[in-house]
């Protein structure tokens, strides 16, 4: 502030020049975000009476665990159809934090509000990400079909041979079993770091567990088929017709933690979203590699991983459910493709010690689907 006596006093506060202080005790500007909002689509379309109702029955009972509102922090659209004024069926839900939403998101995204009727919940940020999609549409350049090795091409050989693996001194061999004669390598890698390998029920897959995630070799050049990123993984299991692997890390899942351990080249292959944040347990796709769920495990009184019995699930016979225990309490059963829990609880059997699925593949005696 410019130096003022008797002599100079500016005519009016207007005059007076603040600049310097304004520049000492400025307030950084600080970047608007939406991380704490959400999106509740498929909710009921209510008139403007019972909007207050919905909205207590989202904030008292489905979301309750999840987080705390935003004072007026629900947004519910509503229009006018035929005179009559009702809701759209859709949500903008603001959290007081940011975690708070994306707990709402791993919590509630599948919710069975009433029969018939799951709630979606999404992060505000895709939706806007969404629109700036361009208008015009591009096709994507056409990829040459490339024949893939068929993965049981073992059951061919003339002499009906197993197949057995080794690992000795970082060294990862493949050979066909002989009866009388010394075993023939099929395969080789050496210096090759793994803490663990597998082979899945059918033998159509052979997986490799490293500190990044986990790789799957076959067919007959035994080339690498895809790789499921996962840190630190401990543990992997295969469904019974090897359409699904579950993955178990007991470090957290951190999405900013990987971006920054891939790098800006390759956070695109980053699998995870905020709603992944601090769960330990993955399904995903075998075929195509695709992250279906990511699961919390049991944490101690101090926060860390508590120990978990492997394996994580059990699967039906028919690869259409799973399910996990908690011990002395209840079961969670889960479907298969869409990974939601039935009928969005779990059944409660209270002193449970164990469970296991019935081994034989039922029929519906009407539709004649598997169960």
């Amino acid at each position: 502030m410019v130096a003022y006596t008797f002599d100079n006093l500016p005519a009016s506060e207007e005059e007076i020049d603040f600049s310097d202080l304004e520049r000492k005790f400025a307030i950084p500007e600080q970047e608007e975000t939406l991380e704490n909002v959400v999106v509740v689509d498929n909710l009921p379309i209510v008139d403007p009476s019972k909007v207050d109702k919905l909205i207590g029955v989202l904030q008292n009972k489905v979301f309750k665990s999840s987080g705390k509102f935003k004072a007026n922090g629900v947004h519910m659209p509503m229009a006018e159809v035929d005179g009559a004024t009702n809701s759209k069926g859709y949500a903008f839900i603001e959290f007081e934090t940011a975690e708070q939403a994306q707990t709402a998101i791993r919590n509630v995204n599948g919710y069975l509000l009433s029969k018939n009727r799951n709630l979606l919940v999404n992060p505000f940020m895709d939706v806007e990400r969404y629109t700036e999609v361009e208008s015009e549409y591009r096709a994507p350049p056409a990829e040459p079909y490339v024949e893939r090795e068929h993965l049981k091409w073992w059951l061919a050989d003339d002499a009906a041979r197993d197949q057995f693996v080794t690992y000795v001194d970082q060294n990862l061999s493949v050979f066909w079993n002989e009866p009388v004669q010394p075993a023939e390598l099929v395969k080789s890698w050496p210096n090759l770091s793994t803490s663990q390998l597998k082979w899945s029920p059918h033998g159509s897959y052979m997986c490799t567990l490293h500190s990044h995630g986990l790789a799957l070799w076959g067919g007959p050049s035994w080339k690498e088929l895809m790789r499921f990123v996962h840190v630190n993984v401990k543990n992997a299991e295969f469904s019974p017709s090897e359409r699904y692997l579950v993955t178990y890390s007991p470090t957290p899942i951190s999405v900013d933690a990987l971006n920054k351990l891939m790098g800006p080249e390759k956070q695109h292959l980053n699998p995870y979203t905020g709603a992944d944040d601090g769960n330990t347990v993955c399904v995903w796709d075998v075929r195509t590699g695709t992250l279906l769920r990511s699961f919390s495990t049991p944490k101690n009184a101090d926060g860390t991983p508590a120990m978990i019995m492997w394996p994580y699930f059990k699967w039906s016979p028919s690869e259409k459910y799973f399910a996990r225990m908690t011990q002395g309490a209840s079961i969670s059963v889960y479907e298969a493709p869409s990974m939601m829990m039935l009928d969005s609880k779990s059944i409660k059997v209270p002193g449970i010690q164990g469970f296991a699925w019935c081994p034989q593949v039922l029929k519906d005696a009407r539709t004649g689907a598997s169960r």
